[in-house]
């Protein structure tokens, strides 16, 4: 294996050099799940996580010993937000003691533990898979991961700048141990870390869109199989950022249920419970899959994606969200009645939850199956996984197709004001009941729903597999390519702003020979270190007040990343 080795705890295999293999292209290809792996609160492993939600089972809990920087007791504080403090005593947890990383090698102990979290799933779900006939260099990885601080990336903060702190307090710098400095790449390094130990080359890469990132990075590794890119793809989410840091996060949000406990779609609903952990499935062309001999969870019959425009924050908007509905429908040739089971994102937010219901009951109207439609969501299990939420909704519907099983929503007693449940085509179970084929012989259809902050939503069409789809079959033992057409692309706007020059003019001069002499400055925002570091930075970004239609109030709060972004 040729390439930068970043791990040299691990063996590395040397890789045939591949031959061209040729694959048809073709974007209206079937594309099938055929391995699953997955940590979450309360399982280790898919068996336990399928017996909790046929029990309904709540893995809500208070933070296990140590997992918070600061005693709950110093930061628990009972009525709404506090600066620096919680409203909320609980989450949900993985328990480092269950994670099996699959894989020696005493550098890991080093990383942060949500490259364990990633590691245990993605290794699960890889072994679930037949892998033997495939060619490794044409295996890639896309993850959804938020870009947050992460346990160990708050200790290199602290080992950086705690000294700092000492030495003007009381005058001498305490010691600590070192961090591992890789831990620094807490956003896209978990997959290349899971690729390098897979041995994969297809590229690995994370994304970060919000909650929806899981369901991104699906509809992106569907894409790599249409276009022939690729022979297999794992995908899925991740989320182990700080758990303290995202518990005052979302208190003073006003988000964090205080009672602890996730009821989705229910009265008693008041806010999420953040969890944690990993889901990854691996994705193949059906036709590949059929002739690997792969067990088949089921196939992708559609995906829509779209973004709010009206929406905001922590009131997403249905227009936004049955424009993504729409499209994952059209793209599957279904109607939204076909299915039977929505595992909605249902976060147990009052408004949240009401928009998302009227989402639903707009895209249905006034179509109804023989028996109501379930409609249900895993955070009430296992709390909200931010980027990982996605993965959790969708191995829970694959798992309830493996086992034709429609799931119960844990802490569902009773409707939320404004959930009109009984006028509805839909029903909330509280016991799982048996899922039966309609006529007995139309495969088993449902959906995933997941909704991110800002207004960025995904929706997933899946189909049990039965046998019965045409598959267009390549001669055994060969994947045959047809090189197709594709139109150039143009590009046809341009703007930049980089450091001093904050024009595309500007940039030009720079760069084409009108060189003018400037200086690179001291970087000053570095909280009293003195690094003798210098660059090129952007110190001052002028925004008319009335340009992008923000309020005033939301404005100040915005980072200047984000408004350069909408300026450019």
């Amino acid at each position: 294996m040729t390439g930068l080795r970043l791990f040299p705890g691990l063996t590395y295999a040397r890789l045939p050099v591949p031959r061209k293999l040729l694959i048809k292209v073709d974007k209206n290809q079937s594309i099938a799940i055929v391995g699953v792996g997955a940590v979450f609160p309360g399982a280790a492993d898919l068996n336990v996580f399928w017996e909790n939600i046929l029990a309904a089972r709540d893995c809500s809990r208070e933070p296990p010993e140590g997992r918070w920087l600061l005693p709950l007791e110093d930061v628990y504080v009972a009525g709404g937000p506090r600066a620096d403090k919680v409203y909320s005593k609980r989450a949900c947890f993985v328990d480092e003691s269950q994670v099996d990383m699959h894989v020696d090698g005493a550098f890991l102990a080093d990383l942060d533990p949500m490259f364990h979290l990633l590691l245990h799933a993605g290794h699960q779900a890889w072994r679930d898979a037949v892998t033997a006939n495939l060619d490794k260099q044409r295996v890639g990885i896309i993850i959804g991961n938020i870009a947050l601080p992460t346990h160990a990336a708050s200790a290199i903060a602290d080992e950086i700048l705690l000294p700092v702190f000492e030495k003007q307090i009381l005058g001498k710098p305490g010691s600590r141990p070192e961090i591992n400095k890789l831990n620094r790449y807490v956003a896209g390094l978990p997959a290349g870390v899971l690729a390098q130990t897979l041995g994969l080359g297809g590229g690995a890469y994370a994304l970060d869109a919000a909650c929806a990132s899981s369901l991104y990075a699906l509809k992106y590794a569907v894409d790599e199989l249409q276009a022939g890119r690729s022979d297999a793809m794992l995908c899925g989410g991740l989320s182990r950022p700080d758990s303290l840091y995202t518990q005052m996060g979302f208190s003073a949000l006003h988000a964090i249920s205080a009672s602890g406990h996730c009821s989705p779609f229910d009265r008693k609903g008041d806010g999420l419970v953040v969890g944690e952990g990993a889901g990854i499935v691996v994705l193949k062309r059906l036709a590949d899959a059929l002739a690997d001999g792969d067990d088949i969870y089921a196939t992708i019959a559609g995906v829509g994606l779209s973004n709010d425009i009206q929406g905001n924050l922590m009131s997403p908007d249905s227009e936004g969200q049955l424009r993504a509905m729409h499209g994952a429908y059209r793209q599957a040739n279904w109607q939204a009645s076909d299915v039977d089971l929505i595992e909605c994102h249902g976060t147990g937010t009052p408004v949240g939850d009401v928009v998302e219901f009227n989402s639903l009951r707009a895209l249905w109207g006034d179509n109804r199956n023989a028996q109501d439609c379930v409609i249900g969501s895993v955070k009430s299990n296992i709390g909200h996984l931010l980027t990982a939420a996605g993965s959790a909704g969708l191995i829970k519907v694959l798992l309830a197709m493996k086992h034709n099983k429609l799931p119960p929503t844990a802490n569902y007693e009773s409707a939320a004001n404004g959930i009109d449940i009984n006028a509805s085509p839909f029903t909330i179970l509280n016991a799982a009941r048996s899922w039966q084929r309609r006529d007995g012989t139309t495969p088993r259809r449902a959906a995933v729903s997941a909704f991110g902050f800002g207004g960025i939503n995904a929706h997933v069409l899946l189909e049990q597999w039965d046998g019965n789809l045409p598959v267009s079959r390549a001669p055994t033992g060969t994947r045959v390519l047809k090189e197709k057409a594709t139109p150039d692309i143009a590009i046809v706007g341009m703007d930049a702003c980089f450091g001093p020059w904050q024009s595309l003019q500007a940039f030009r001069r720079r760069v084409l020979g009108a060189f003018e002499e400037v200086e690179a400055r001291t970087l000053d925002n570095v909280w009293g270190l003195e690094t003798g570091i210098k660059g090129y930075t952007i110190d001052e970004l002028d925004i008319p007040l009335g340009r992008f239609r923000i309020p005033p109030n939301e404005l100040k709060d915005m980072l200047p990343q984000q408004l350069l972004m909408l300026q450019v």
